[in-house]
């Protein structure tokens, strides 16, 4: 029971002396600036290093025979897509 006590009251004191953590302050201060590092995340280094993969991976399996059309053209219109999703809402967005 007294451990029941000391755990609850640690915690409430956690609880009530807690502060925001500054160092997130810039990126998460407001959603555009959230959304934009979310974009450069999705579009950036790390997307094109995954594409790369997943091309070695689709060339491997062609290679060897077991790729079918339809999973290499999704495979390469979602790479297609990825890296042009700005320049595809840009275009949207310029002709309205």
């Amino acid at each position: 029971m007294l451990r029941t006590i000391i755990v609850f009251s640690a915690f409430t004191a956690f609880l009530f002396l807690c502060e925001p953590a500054f160092a997130q302050s810039a990126l998460f201060d407001s959603g555009t600036n959230f959304l934009t590092a979310l974009e450069t995340l999705l579009t950036g280094t790390w997307a094109r290093i995954t594409a790369i993969i997943a091309v070695v991976f689709l060339g491997f399996g062609w290679m060897s025979g077991r790729v079918s059309w339809p999973v290499a053209g999704s495979i390469i219109g979602g790479i297609i897509l990825v890296f042009g999703a700005t320049a595809i809402v840009d275009g949207i967005n310029g002709a309205i």
